[in-house]
């Protein structure tokens, strides 16, 4: 079962800060209270739950260390031994490298350090060897200098200022910035608004020479104007980050990959010079990979293929970067087998069966959009890079949200390209702003294909749905007017034709205003459930104008694909079974509930087995996943009850643990558990496919 780990890093950071908050209080209780077994108990526990949550993110050194640090914590609690000075300054230093692995993972979303030194000494420790307090000191601060990159430099007071090559800037700071030069802008357009409204009375008054004045300062407001883009593009440029971070550790990756698959490959991405937004930088790494993980599986062939049909042996990879105004077109190539369209026609026809004349008569190109469509797979079986239909999915999603376009471009036996056109910088964003009724939106430009003017003759209307004919292809024709709710518009007048990854949609407008470049501003909370909008900026008289969210306008026009594929899948895997977990830990809580929501199970979860038990009396759970050591009911006591529970007699409990025995593990499948799950050796499919079994479930 695959699911973002990113998502739960969050959380986990939450709970393990506060876990090792406790401990360290629990260890200065020590001090006082060297015999009192509940301090004991409570950071075992405690130890316990972070390095089965770092198991299940798979941070493999944080559960490394926490496991070292427990079984020092035994060896002190079994073995009755002193709780000295030194013992105490040992844990002391293992709580702050824990907390300094925590960090590490805040920035980088990643444990990855040298921690072998750290886990020696630890087990030396535990193992009942003498070891000097200050000595794990020095290895821990050694293991985590911070190193600065080549681009940033450490300077004192004493060094020349013609030096200083860079500076490091706090984002709020950057923010403050745009945010005063955001209310700049809309001065600037009230001043434009008034110098309308002047000529306008001018023209009125029949004056001689009525532009002499406006004139003037029209070149003002020029000049300021090409003043204000400039500061604009220097303030942006503070949050941007080199292309080359993102691509120049994919190499690797994707020879991993293809090593693991079992396919020969070269790999070509020439260094790139271009610089991007943060915020787009850790989006289209993820982009890529999915990318790339999708020309692995799907289109470069094996040897005996490619030989069978002339190729090299070896496949290609590339991804090359051009610049185009303030975007940057991304090309990821494969030199493999092409999309098999037929392979997706069926798919196709087989999730969305309502549409099933309609996919049969598409043409292949038209095919495309389902490619991206929640779910959508090709592969008959699942493995750890395809079969779950999450790829490209994940790929529609991440350029959504940075607001780039995609277009695939493929050839059978010859490959396939993805070129991506992503914008250099969120901040801003060119669109075009019109009239619905009454309303004024913005319509973001790249998603605009062409401006056309209607006439009857080029108008139809096929089982009750509006096309317009634009050579010779009819494109659905929709009023902006009536999706977004305002006054009707009457007259077919300025129609906007907007595109999104091979789904072309006709807007019916009222009227079409300037073209700007504007800064992009949040969406007010009062906007936030309204989806077809993406935010929103200010015009001249500080009014709120939303931006139209094309893709998701798209979606919900052309029939909700994604609402039809969830109805196809509850249709074929009937899940409406209830699940309780139990566990003290937030993170892990999380993590399972993923695993089980992911299919179709509604679930609710329990921080212990005192919450379990309030909830079993107030709802019927077909299912148990539950935790052994928690404070107020453990596991024990809480299967002991449930065994006095007439409804829920016979119940499925499977018990998923860190720290356990093995005579733990044989008394509560002697208690009735049906499953043993220890979160050391924890798998998802396994997990799942036991409670299907459980539940009589394929």
């Amino acid at each position: 079962m695959s699911f973002d780990k990113k998502e739960f890093i969050e959380s986990f950071l939450e709970e393990s800060t506060e876990r090792l908050n406790s401990i360290s209080s629990d260890i200065e209780k020590l001090i006082k209270s060297p015999e009192d077994k509940d301090l004991h108990n409570s950071i075992l526990r405690n130890l316990h739950t972070i390095k089965g949550s770092a198991r299940m993110l798979d941070f493999n050194n944080i559960e490394e260390i926490a496991h070292r640090f427990e079984d020092l914590f035994k060896s002190i609690s079994i073995d009755n031994a002193d709780i000295s000075e030194h013992f105490i300054k040992l844990t002391n230093y293992l709580v702050e490298y824990l907390f300094k692995m925590m960090d590490k993972v805040k920035e980088t979303d990643s444990d990855s350090m040298d921690i072998k030194k750290i886990s020696d000494i630890c087990q030396k420790a535990a193992q009942g060897y003498y070891i000097n307090p200050d000595y794990l000191y020095e290895e821990i601060t050694k293991n985590n200098e911070i190193e600065l990159s080549s681009d940033e430099e450490e300077f004192s007071t004493s060094d020349s200022f013609d030096k200083i090559t860079s500076v490091r800037i706090d984002i709020k700071r950057i923010n403050e910035i745009i945010q005063s030069y955001d209310n700049l802008i809309i001065k600037q357009f009230r001043l434009k608004h008034q110098i309308e409204s002047l000529e306008k009375k001018l023209k009125a008054g029949n004056l001689k020479q009525p532009f002499e004045l406006p004139r003037q300062i029209k070149e003002d407001i020029t000049i300021t104007e090409d003043a204000l883009f400039e500061t604009q593009r220097h303030i942006f440029a503070l949050r941007m980050f080199p292309l080359e971070m993102v691509l120049s550790p994919l190499k690797k990756e994707i020879e991993n990959d293809a090593i693991h698959l079992n396919k020969k490959i070269q790999i070509d991405i020439p260094p790139s010079s271009f610089m991007m937004d943060k915020m787009i930088l850790e989006e289209v790494r993820t982009i890529l990979l999915h990318i790339i993980r999708n020309s692995l599986v799907h289109g470069i062939e094996d040897e005996e293929t490619r030989i069978s049909l002339g190729k090299n042996p070896v496949g290609l990879i590339s991804i090359h970067t051009t610049q185009t105004s303030n975007k940057v077109i991304l090309s990821i190539m494969d030199d493999g087998s092409g999309i098999q369209y037929d392979k997706v026609r069926e798919k196709a026809m087989q999730i969305f069966t309502a549409k099933k004349t309609e996919i049969d008569q598409m043409q292949d190109k038209d095919l495309q959009q389902y490619i991206f469509s929640p779910g959508f797979s090709t592969s008959d079986s699942t493995s750890k890079f395809s079969g779950r239909g999450m790829g490209l999915d994940i790929v529609r999603n991440c350029m959504e949200k940075i607001k780039g376009k995609i277009k695939v471009h493929t050839k059978k036996n010859e490959g396939t390209t993805f070129e991506l056109t992503i914008p250099l910088t969120l901040a801003t964003q060119r669109g075009l702003f019109v009239f619905a009724g009454r309303m004024k939106v913005m319509i973001p430009s790249h998603y605009i294909q062409e401006i056309v003017a209607a006439t009857e003759k080029s108008i139809h209307t096929l089982q009750g749905q509006n096309y317009i004919s634009i050579r010779n292809k009819l494109i659905p024709l929709y009023y902006l007017s009536s999706i977004l709710g305002t006054e009707r518009t009457r007259n077919i007048n300025s129609i906007i034709i907007v595109e999104y990854i091979e789904t072309r949609l006709a807007l019916v407008v009222d009227s079409i205003q300037q073209n700007e470049n504007v800064i992009i501003n949040p969406m007010p909370q009062i906007l936030r459930k309204i989806e077809a909008l993406q935010g929103v900026v200010y015009d001249e008289n500080y009014a709120i104008i939303p931006i139209l969210d094309i893709p998701c306008l798209i979606q919900k026009t052309r029939g909700l694909v994604a609402y039809d594929l969830k109805k196809y899948q509850v249709m074929n895997k009937s899940i409406s079974k209830k699940i309780l977990i139990v566990d003290d830990s937030e993170t892990t809580r999380q993590i399972e509930e993923t695993i089980f929501k992911s299919v179709g199970y509604i679930v609710e979860t329990a921080y212990d087995g005192i919450d379990a038990i309030e909830k079993l009396k107030m709802t019927h759970f077909d299912a148990i996943v539950t935790d052994i050591n928690m404070p107020r009911m453990d596991g024990n006591t809480l299967l002991a009850n449930l065994s006095r529970m007439e409804q829920y007699d016979g119940i499925p409990i499977v018990v998923v643990t860190g720290a356990y025995k093995e005579d733990q593990k044989r008394q509560f499948l002697e208690a009735g558990a049906k499953a043993f799950f220890v979160k050391s050796d924890f798998k998802r499919e396994a997990l799942l496919q036991k409670v299907r079994e459980l539940l009589n479930e394929k």
